[in-house]
């Protein structure tokens, strides 16, 4: 079996740090799903406007084998449990896999016709820029929506959600958007100093923030 790339991710996340851990975290992420040439033609995406949320299947694009322990690891460390804590591979959704294939539901914004082909806007995506798709597919709530299912070590593990706050107003017109991701720590779970500055790109741009105590502190603007 052969994938082909049939479109690539367009994002303000340059970097893996800092993307959202799942899709749907951070809604003000806005994205654009562009279509490879091959696959451009306006009508593969015709009755896609009825939907609301789509799924899309894609590689876990820069995670060398090397980081992962290199060939098959029937263990994983999930950041959700701290980073020291063992589950099995299919049990998480660790970019670790024999096959590194990842999956988001995302929302729907729009479609555009443009003169190179339709381009998809979404949001609430977990993928960085440039992330090569490899199928698109319709989500359908009446069989696909289980809000009554149980959710495995995730039940246990409830999302901690930070308060960001911004030494002044110089990201005005990024600010949802940041305080979205910000807000969802992500620190690897093992670092925990008030000192260290982390950096986040975001857009081109340099986001320095340190986290003291249980608020995210943004620095001043930088462009990177």
């Amino acid at each position: 079996m052969q994938l082909e790339i049939i479109a690539k991710m367009h994002s303000p996340m340059k970097e893996k740090f800092g993307l959202p851990r799942q899709s749907g975290l951070a809604n003000e992420l806005k994205g654009t799903v562009v279509f490879e040439k091959k696959y451009s033609d306006k009508r593969a995406v015709e009755g896609l406007e009825g939907y609301d949320y789509i799924w899309l299947l894609w590689e876990f694009d820069g995670v060398k084998k090397s980081e992962g322990g290199g060939g098959f690891r029937a263990l994983v460390r999930p950041p959700r449990l701290g980073g020291n804590t063992y589950m099995g591979v299919f049990a998480t959704r660790s970019p670790f896999r024999p096959n590194p294939i990842g999956m988001s539901c995302v929302k729907l914004e729009s479609i555009e016709m443009t003169d190179e082909g339709p381009m998809l806007h979404i949001s609430g995506a977990d993928l960085r820029d440039g992330t090569p798709i490899f199928d698109i597919k319709p989500y359908l709530p009446y069989v696909e929506a289980h809000p009554e299912a149980r959710g495995g070590f995730t039940d246990d593990t409830k999302m901690k959600y930070l308060k960001v706050e911004f030494e002044d107003d110089s990201y005005k017109d990024e600010e949802k958007a940041l305080r979205e991701l910000l807000s969802q720590d992500p620190r690897p779970a093992y670092q925990n100093d008030p000192e260290r500055i982390y950096g986040m790109n975001y857009n081109g741009l340099n986001v320095r923030f340190r986290v003291v105590d249980d608020t995210v502190i943004v620095s001043g603007r930088e462009s990177k």
